[in-house]
């Protein structure tokens, strides 16, 4: 280090040094005015246009572009100097590593873009398609981990490295990788078997190994899943695809079974008047469904049972429709004078 060290001081006068300082101070205040002319007018223009294609534009080579100028530039500036030859064949090595490197952050940002902007809004809104919003994001992590992988391959060919042997070595390996990577590839099938079985989507509600949840991510190794106590509980794929999956968001209605009580000195009028106000509850409440089933069912320890089943509509709030029914009963039942029961004894006593 040394020696390249004097090399550089003994080879190089003032002027090339002054033109090596020159280009980097350069390069960079034009990539940071580049950054500011983006900010400043070319986003502001874009976001008034019509068309998506000026903002995908942008968003995809706005900064690789700017740190690609900064390096052409860096790698001018080191033109300027005279440098030992064993230096100047890891200079080039290392800029075509940061190039290819700067090339396969542009195609990633332009894969992750067009899926975002294009594809996942018209999936979100066509309700026809047969796309779907899980599998558009698995392909998009697929296609952009393969990208990475090319650009690193890419590299180690760069750098002298025999990609073939490497793989050759790697594929010996593959068995013990395997075995040591069991869970790891048991999430990737449990992944693509919810990619193709869709037992549920995005935002749906399941119940799943003990959790009650909303879905917030399908990766290909784990699901996260919002929890009501709204914890974030991260559940691996293989996990989910052994266990029973109950997808409350797919139910067309939830079924309520409401037990009701009336004291044993109800009429049998009363019950029947009751009974058939019951089965008409679906048209004061249009949150239910009309199918009802309502039954004098039980002669309790201290009441006179009544079961009333019903069904509430699919996106309906589940508590709020309960709590509607419930305080219609009660108010209905009160105008008519009908008493619930309550845990009551009668003891009767004699003379002996």
């Amino acid at each position: 280090m040394s020696s390249i060290y004097r090399f550089l001081i003994s080879n190089n006068t003032w002027e090339n040094w002054t033109w090596f300082f020159c280009i980097i101070v350069a390069a960079a205040m034009v990539g940071r005015m580049l950054v500011w002319i983006e900010k400043k007018f070319l986003r502001a223009k874009a976001e008034k246009t019509s068309t998506r294609l000026d903002d995908l534009l942008l968003n995809v080579f706005q900064m690789p572009f700017v740190c690609g100028l900064v390096l052409f530039g860096i790698y001018i500036a080191i033109q300027m100097l005279v440098l030992p030859p064993v230096v100047c064949p890891y200079i080039k090595m290392a800029f075509m590593v940061l190039m290819v490197l700067d090339i396969a952050w542009v195609i990633n940002r332009f894969i992750y873009n067009v899926l975002n902007d294009y594809f996942l809004p018209y999936i979100e809104n066509n309700s026809n398609s047969k796309l779907d919003v899980n599998v558009v994001k698995a392909v998009q992590k697929i296609v952009s981990g393969v990208v990475w992988v090319v650009a690193i391959l890419t590299t180690l060919t760069q750098i002298g490295v025999d990609v073939a042997a490497m793989l050759t070595t790697l594929g010996v390996g593959g068995i013990a990788f395997a075995l040591a990577a069991q869970d790891t590839i048991k999430n990737l099938f449990g992944g693509f078997t919810i990619f193709v079985d869709k037992p549920f989507k995005l935002g749906d509600r399941i119940q799943v190994a003990g959790y009650d949840g909303t879905v917030e991510d399908i990766g290909m190794r784990s699901t996260r899943i919002r929890t009501l106590a709204g914890r974030l509980v991260t559940i691996p794929n293989y996990k989910i695809v052994d266990s029973e999956i109950e997808n409350v968001t797919a139910e067309q209605s939830r079924k309520i079974t409401l037990n009701l009580g009336l004291t044993y000195d109800t009429t049998p009028e009363a019950m029947q008047e009751a009974i058939d106000w019951l089965k008409e509850l679906p048209k004061l409440i249009p949150a239910i469904k009309n199918e009802t089933k309502v039954g004098f069912i039980t002669y309790g320890d201290f009441s006179l049972g009544i079961t009333f089943i019903y069904y509430i509509k699919r996106r309906n709030d589940i508590f709020e429709t309960q709590s509607a029914v419930n305080l219609a009963i009660l108010k209905h039942f009160n105008q008519k004078g009908w008493n619930f029961a309550f845990p009551t004894q009668t003891i009767y006593t004699t003379n002996a």
